[in-house]
């Protein structure tokens, strides 16, 4: 990737409020570039195997980061659901990629992080963002 963190965090951001994505989004965003545990310039690779909607895709960017940190899982795939939702990706179109992304977490990559003892705590943050999203949800 050729972003340097401040003009990745400044599309990501700005991209956020143009789909009116709550604060907490902004405020993990901002979490994830800052974070010590991965080099988004170097481990940021856009959506994988599908076209972003955007580019830089704030669903796709905090998904990695989630994975790649070791918080990977259920709950980062939830939250990449509702992330592709509130960027207006349609729920048929979101529920795929969504099942995509859960069969390749259960059949890949939780062993992988396992073996690697690459498990960690999820951030608060995390979970703050998290929970806005499930009681605020798009239909």
């Amino acid at each position: 990737m050729y972003w340097s963190k401040t003009d990745l965090a400044e599309q990501l951001i700005s991209l956020s409020h143009k789909v009116n994505a709550p604060r907490e989004v902004r405020e993990l965003i901002s979490a994830a570039i800052a974070s010590d545990l991965w080099d988004p310039r170097k481990e940021y690779d856009g959506c994988t195997a599908v076209q972003d909607m955007f580019h830089p895709c704030t669903s796709c960017f905090l998904h990695d980061y989630l994975w790649k940190t070791g918080q990977g899982g259920r709950e980062a795939d939830k939250l990449f659901h509702l992330l592709m939702r509130i960027e207006g990706m349609d729920k048929a179109r979101a529920r795929r990629r969504w099942l995509g992304v859960r069969i390749i977490w259960l059949t890949v990559y939780k062993w992988k992080h396992l073996a690697k003892r690459n498990v960690n705590k999820l951030e608060p943050i995390f979970e703050k963002t998290l929970q806005h999203l499930i009681n605020t949800q798009v239909k």
